[in-house]
């Protein structure tokens, strides 16, 4: 167990401290790029999360599953070594049928040119899909300082890099693309003896068909999750510029906040929730479940609250004022993480149950339902529709999630807490988003104030119980 909390440990601080200064660079970002500049790049990542399904149709997703199901040390090694060779190929074909048929692939975001930007994201997709086995190797492996090592060095590269074209050399959009490309492909040399030093690089044909018969099924899914985080940027592009796309995308990314922080607590929580869930003395961990998911809820709550609360100091004192109009769709979309957070504790029940093909049906009528929502809100609304259509769009699998979750393995959430404290936060916020009008210092002093008095009052209530959730307790 004291393994096992060291190496969550380790990969909630490898996973967050590269989205943190990650957030901490955004106001070199917003001050070298343009709101175009940045609506381009944004845009253009989600056309390489896209590409790397297609590049390994999910194989990568199966390894976590199969890898334990092969007993000795050569069939682990033959059987990872058929996983790279796999992908390579995969990503080989894949790339060469989107070069040949640039010109379809270019409808996605008509207004932006395929040589340099597409061109650059593409290639910067598939470099980098070359170092998903040695990563995966080393986390099966439990290597976790190995592993966030590596992660940490790569993240260096690639934001020395960016800097160096972004705010050096001046390029804008191009610069930041060519940048992670470059990294991804300087990467590659490395990644490649990895493979083969961890791996047997041999391409077993049993080993291939449970790979691909396991990781097929998940595409839909996958491309359904991703429809669902990016339609909103493509109707964003069709009906007004990408001026409007980047002051929505920096809006969007900010408001994210709250994922990456209750991502961590919750990758920290996954082992706690599925010991318990598969306890012998189910009245006591269903309790223990129950105060768990309650912490958890209002930790998410309040992480939501401050980076909405904050989401126009923030911008004013930090970034860029071309971008100030982003502090408006924060709130809306911090709001919609927090419910699509609280939906995972849903899911964990569903999947408790192993009932995962509901999932997957689950995220593709909320995928196809977002689609229409933006094609309905976007045209009238611009960038406040798109952001109510995610926030609508995360209701919808909220309540999808809850209604199936409690035919499983179901836990109910703390109602009551939950509305006491959410509601009067959100009247705060209502209160100095739209009514008040304040000096930004003045506005900042008060709000450090109030924050102070809330966090006072969850600490000293609170601190015990989420403390617990990270340690061992049996049931």
């Amino acid at each position: 167990m004291n393994k096992l909390l060291k190496n969550t440990s380790l990969y909630t601080i490898g996973n967050i401290l590269p989205q943190v200064a990650g957030f901490l660079l955004l106001p070199v970002y917003t001050n070298y790029l343009s709101p175009a500049d940045y609506g381009i790049v944004t845009s253009l990542q989600v056309l390489a999360s896209i590409l790397t399904i297609f590049f390994t149709l999910a194989v990568d997703r199966g390894v976590y599953r199969l890898y334990f199901d092969h007993k000795t040390d050569k069939a682990k090694a033959d059987y990872l070594g058929t996983i790279s060779i796999l992908i390579g190929l995969i990503a080989i074909i894949f790339l060469s049928i989107v070069f040949l048929f640039k010109d379809v692939v270019n409808l996605m975001y008509t207004s932006i040119s395929f040589y340099p930007y597409y061109q650059y994201a593409i290639l910067g997709a598939f470099f980098a899909i070359f170092s998903i086995v040695p990563k995966i190797y080393f986390r099966l492996n439990e290597k976790a300082v190995t592993y966030i090592l590596i992660s940490l060095f790569q993240f260096v590269l690639s934001t020395l890099l960016v800097l160096w074209f972004v705010v050096k050399k001046e390029e804008g959009a191009a610069g930041m693309m060519y940048g992670m490309m470059l990294s991804n492909l300087l990467m590659l040399p490395f990644f490649i003896y990895l493979s083969i030093k961890t791996t047997n690089l041999t391409l077993n044909i049993s080993y291939l068909k449970e790979s691909l018969k396991f990781s097929i099924p998940m595409i839909p899914a996958l491309l359904s999750a991703l429809i669902l985080n990016i339609s909103d940027r493509v109707f964003m592009e069709r009906y007004y510029s990408f001026h409007d796309v980047g002051i929505y995308s920096l809006g969007y990314k900010i408001g994210m906040i709250v994922v990456i922080f209750s991502g961590a607590f919750f990758q920290a929580y996954l082992p706690t929730f599925y010991r318990l869930a598969n306890s012998e003395k189910q009245v006591e961990s269903k309790k223990q479940l129950f105060n768990n998911n309650r912490i958890y809820v209002l930790i998410i709550i309040v992480i939501g609250f401050l980076v909405s609360f904050f989401s126009k100091e923030l911008i004013v004192l930090f970034m860029d004022t071309r971008f100030l109009d982003a502090y408006k769709i924060i709130p809306i979309i911090a709001l919609s993480y927090i419910i699509s957070q609280v939906s995972g504790l849903f899911n964990l029940m569903i999947y408790q149950s192993k009932k995962s093909v509901m999932m997957m049906i689950i995220v593709i009528v909320s995928a196809v339902l977002n689609t229409l929502l933006n094609y309905l809100l976007i045209p009238p609304f611009g960038a406040y529709g798109a952001a109510w259509a995610t926030f609508l769009s995360f209701i919808i699998v909220f309540l999808l999630s809850w209604w199936y979750a409690r035919r499983c393995y179901y836990i109910p959430l703390a109602w009551k807490t939950i509305m006491i404290i959410l509601l009067p936060l959100l009247i705060i916020i209502l209160i100095f988003q739209y009514f008040l009008d304040l000096n930004i210092y003045i506005s900042l002093g008060i709000k450090l104030f109030i924050c102070g008095v809330i966090g006072i009052v969850v600490f000293k209530k609170y601190f015990n119980r989420i403390k617990s959730i990270f340690l061992k307790s049996e049931v």
